[in-house]
């Protein structure tokens, strides 16, 4: 058996999951909410051409609908897919999904209730903090971007945390976490 340098254990909560989805969409998907934002100003724009020149106010009523609709994606778009995520995830592993990672010499392996899973720290492009947790970034080139959450209280043994993010930069060979 591969020699476990540090063990992190969770249970993921709705909070937990909540802090994961809000940091990931307001840093991967800016995209989404620049193209949000322009859909919304389009539909404004569209509202006030049906209202004042087409008089067509049902018309723009619809646009309006569709107008705030889009501004409220800009700004809270990840409750959303937080919300799909999470149902999937429960209808996939249960109700209760415990994690359970082990930081190796080579890998990271992660088990999530029966299922298990691994990645290798060359994978890991950035980290971000929040609140209770970390989320080591997935994504290197040619790979979908996606997130691991590290609980802050998960790790067992009294592990050192600035001893955490110095060997996860040095297994990744670059700055992952400031330190």
């Amino acid at each position: 058996m591969a020699k476990i340098f540090y063990e992190n254990r969770f249970i993921l909560t709705k909070k937990l999951h909540h802090q994961y989805c809000k940091m990931t969409y307001q840093t991967m998907n800016k995209r989404m909410q620049i193209l949000a934002a322009v859909l919304a100003v389009i539909m404004y724009v569209l509202c006030a051409v049906s209202f004042f020149y087409l008089r067509m106010p049902k018309v723009c009523l619809a646009f309006l609908g569709f107008g705030i609709y889009f501004t409220m994606m800009i700004f809270w778009g990840y409750r959303f897919s937080e919300w799909i995520n999470f149902r999937k995830m429960r209808d996939e592993y249960g109700p209760a999904i415990t994690m359970v990672l082990h930081f190796q010499q080579d890998k990271v392996s992660v088990r999530v209730n029966e299922k298990s899973f691994a990645f290798k720290y060359s994978s890991i492009s950035k980290a971000y903090e929040t609140e209770d947790s970390y989320i080591m970034i997935l994504g290197k080139k040619g790979m979908v971007e996606h997130g691991q959450v590290i609980f802050k209280q998960g790790f067992t043994h009294d592990a050192d945390i600035d001893e955490f993010k110095k060997f996860i930069n040095k297994k990744a060979k670059e700055t992952i976490f400031d330190l």
